[in-house]
């Protein structure tokens, strides 16, 4: 199908080409909301902000880093 996403992963010379059926089926061309569009831009910062918190953590102690594991746990007990 054609689609001029050129934000999706799935967009090849202008057509669009999810790996299934069932993904192929929910793609809306020409959005980039589409339901089986995986962003690249998305993909980007999503590996720039793993980058910075791994950096940030390279130089904390021990203690801080018990912490900040807590500090996590107690984030998804909450949702």
């Amino acid at each position: 199908m054609k689609c001029n996403n050129k934000h999706c992963l799935w967009n090849a010379f202008d057509q669009c080409c999810p790996e299934s059926e069932e993904q192929l089926d929910n793609a809306v061309p020409n959005t980039l909301d589409c339901p089986s569009s995986l962003r690249v831009d998305f993909e980007e910062q999503l590996n720039l902000l793993f980058n910075e918190c791994s950096s940030l953590l390279r130089y904390r102690n021990m203690k801080e880093l018990i912490e900040i594991k807590k500090f996590i746990e107690n984030q998804r007990v909450n949702d």
